[in-house]
């Protein structure tokens, strides 16, 4: 089974008239990996491609992948990809994840870049770990903790910011506590916490 693609194999499952989710243990079984899931959003693409268009924008966000590209190879994700001005990441542990989004986000601060005269590049980030489906595609993982570090670094961050969920600090080893300040969001009616670390 590992030999086909995650979405090949539900497709094969659906043709033969099978639920797939009568086969849930196997294909977490087959295609499940605990990882730390990395998302980077660049903050400002909608607004500086509408004010100075997107050659502009690009040309800003290729020097951004420059400038991080060194901190990606030092901590060596096991999954990277990108994506417009999304960076996705799976890192083995929480520890790691958390470590390059510092480097990243201190990498990006001392850039210069700027996405134009009064405002610099700058980026967020959200941090999850757990058990994820990886889809051996461009699509990448799946999975609650895939959801809530989308929508922390897409969505929640600021720019400049690092968010990590209570799973991910949870599984971090080798941070220090006293840099982190617990928050709660409110989605579709349910409180969840997080916690944002203070970037030096």
């Amino acid at each position: 089974m590992t030999d086909k693609t995650l979405f090949d194999y539900l497709r094969e499952l659906v043709s033969q008239g099978i639920d797939p989710k009568d086969r849930e243990t196997e294909i977490w079984a087959a295609y499940g990996q605990e990882v730390a899931i990395f998302v980077l959003d660049s903050v400002g693409f909608s607004r500086t491609t509408e004010s100075s268009g997107i050659v502009h924008f690009l040309s800003k966000m290729m020097q951004m992948r420059e400038r991080v590209m060194p901190v990606f190879d030092a901590f060596k994700p096991i999954h990277l990809r990108l994506a417009a001005d999304n960076i996705f990441a799976a890192f083995r542990s929480a520890d790691d994840a958390i470590s390059a989004a510092v480097q990243v986000q201190a990498a990006l601060k001392s850039s210069g870049i700027m996405l134009n005269q009064d405002e610099p590049f700058q980026a967020c980030i959200g941090i999850g770990f757990g058990k994820l489906l990886f889809s051996q595609t461009l699509e990448g993982y799946f999975g609650d903790e895939m959801n809530l570090a989308s929508k922390l670094g897409e969505d929640v961050a600021k720019g400049g910011e690092i968010l990590i969920t209570t799973r991910a600090w949870s599984c971090a080893q080798n941070q220090d506590a006293s840099r982190v300040r617990q928050r709660q969001l409110e989605i579709a009616g349910m409180s969840i916490s997080y916690f944002a670390l203070d970037v030096p």
